[in-house]
């Protein structure tokens, strides 16, 4: 998946890349980090209540569309609060 988000944004189409180890991703040099839930859920958290998985869910999305609105010069990690 890193290596597609940075074939991306070589062609100009920003993308960020959703991933529950985010050290991995800086460390290939993607540009858009958004730090997800667990290893085998990086996109949800089956943990928490329907409610609250759907939340979470819903801010993922967000933030990721924040990450290609967003000017970067260097790997940038963007973090998912969930109030």
């Amino acid at each position: 998946m890193s290596t597609m988000q940075k074939e991306a944004e070589r062609a100009g189409i920003p993308a960020a890349l959703i991933t529950a180890i985010p050290s991995v991703a800086k460390s290939v040099g993607v540009s858009r980090i958004i730090t997800g839930g667990g290893i085998p859920y990086p996109a949800g958290d089956p943990n928490l209540p329907a409610d609250r998985e759907f939340e979470f869910r819903k801010r993922l999305v967000e933030k990721a569309l924040e990450a290609i609105t967003s000017q970067v010069q260097e790997p940038t990690v963007f973090h998912v609060t969930l109030a």
